[in-house]
């Protein structure tokens, strides 16, 4: 199997998850808490601190938006501003392992990522042929960018 192709599978298997699945009650809930007023258009779920399951990252818009970072009883963070169409994936440190070795062995695909922390990283196409990806820094207690590709 081609480096590209098993890239293209890992992306395929989390990156679209949240945006084919219906928005759930929890999800809905801590977005309107939140203050949130635009369609969550897509989602995935992580633990993006140590000791907090259950956060979310959402892509806010349809054609153009904002990723953010949502979770009980917190003001979401914003990660980024996108265009087009929201494309965002929750990985494990074993997942970003994985999609780390794919983008380095592929000819078409360049840039990395690497997860500094045992925690979820968040990754998110900003336009049509750059994904960024972001952890939690408890050190500096906010988000900070950890990869970045290009197709």
């Amino acid at each position: 199997m081609t480096t590209t192709r098993v890239l293209v599978l890992v992306l395929a298997s989390v990156v679209t998850a949240g945006a084919w699945q219906s928005t759930p009650a929890e999800l809905s809930a801590i977005a309107a808490a939140a203050g949130i007023e635009q369609e969550v258009s897509a989602w995935c779920r992580g633990e993006f601190r140590a000791g907090y399951p259950g956060t979310f990252a959402v892509a806010v818009g349809s054609s153009g938006g904002r990723y953010l970072i949502i979770e009980r009883n917190s003001s979401p963070i914003e990660l980024a501003r996108f265009t087009g169409k929201p494309s965002i994936a929750c990985y494990s440190r074993s997942e970003v392992r994985t999609l780390a070795d794919s983008i380095r062995r592929s000819a078409t695909i360049h840039g990395g990522v690497a997860s500094r922390w045992n925690t979820t990283t968040v990754c998110g196409f900003v336009d049509n042929t750059t994904s960024v990806c972001w952890q939690y820094s408890p050190d500096d207690r906010t988000f900070v960018k950890v990869g970045e590709w290009v197709t």
